[in-house]
């Protein structure tokens, strides 16, 4: 064992946690005895990061025995959730993009960045930011925008406005508030003409309600000189609250979907 390891280095104590919590595994209740001779772990060791566990809520403690906390079920009920989401997306993205021949992207919100969590179509060739795994500022992207709009003022007020790529981009804090006000009168649709991207126009609607924990966005984008704003609003719009139904396992909302015109150029 290294001198580091000895110490407790931080990723030997990840270590530890990780295989305190694996015991668990198709074993509901255990007692503190039971779980360090299965972890392989000092009892004095096991008893301390499981304290520290209880106090954070990913392990509960009964009596003499201990058993997983609400915490981790609420933690694994998130990650199913995004799968679901990601796999119910997929058929709205191809018929979105289909319909529109515009390029259909799923992101996420991480920090003050979106990230593009997947895309449908191949325009803008050349921008790495647009394509999967490529980040953009939140305050910048029709994406992050469409989100923000759904959180309480206290939860992106610390957000700083980075220097926007284009002269069309937000350059504060004021300007941010009025663009999400006017995100909320468009009944959740976010616009950015350019302020991203030059030359590239993106619109994005939140998928599910306010209060959502799953901060993701489905948004349209294309050339700016051709881009049918309003049309392709409420055709993602509309994408997007099918998809939410769809990952849901809600019934599918009753009525015609909106489309949104065809542009001149493939995206």
């Amino acid at each position: 064992m290294t001198t580091a390891q000895s110490h407790g280095s931080p990723i030997t104590m990840i270590d530890r946690v990780a295989s305190l919590l694996q015991v668990f595994d198709g074993q509901p209740r255990l007692t503190l005895a039971q779980i360090a001779r299965q972890a392989d772990l000092p009892r004095s060791s096991a008893h301390r990061i499981l304290q520290r566990l209880v106090e954070l809520g990913w392990v509960e403690r009964e009596g003499y025995q201990y058993r997983l906390g609400l915490r981790m079920f609420e933690l694994g009920s998130k990650v199913v959730q995004r799968e679901r989401l990601h796999q119910a997306c997929l058929p709205f993205m191809y018929a979105l993009h289909r319909s529109t021949g515009l390029t259909v992207h799923l992101s996420a919100l991480l920090s003050h960045e979106v990230l593009h969590l997947e895309r449908i179509g191949d325009w803008p060739e050349r921008r790495d930011a647009w394509r999967p795994g490529g980040r953009q500022p939140a305050v910048h992207s029709a994406a992050g925008r469409a989100i923000l709009a759904q959180l309480p003022d206290a939860e992106w007020l610390d957000l700083s406005v980075p220097p926007p790529a284009t002269v069309y981009g937000l350059h504060t804090l004021t300007q941010l508030r009025r663009d999400l006000e006017r995100v909320r009168d468009r009944g959740g649709v976010a616009v950015d003409v350019q302020g991203c991207t030059a030359g590239i126009t993106a619109v994005a609607a939140p998928i599910g309600p306010s209060g959502s924990d799953l901060r993701a966005a489905l948004s349209l984008c294309g050339p700016a000189e051709t881009m049918p704003v309003q049309e392709a609003g409420d055709a993602v719009r509309i994408a997007a609250m099918d998809i939410w139904y769809a990952s849901s396992g809600l019934t599918r909302r009753p009525g015609r979907p909106a489309r949104a015109a065809v542009i001149t150029r493939t995206c």
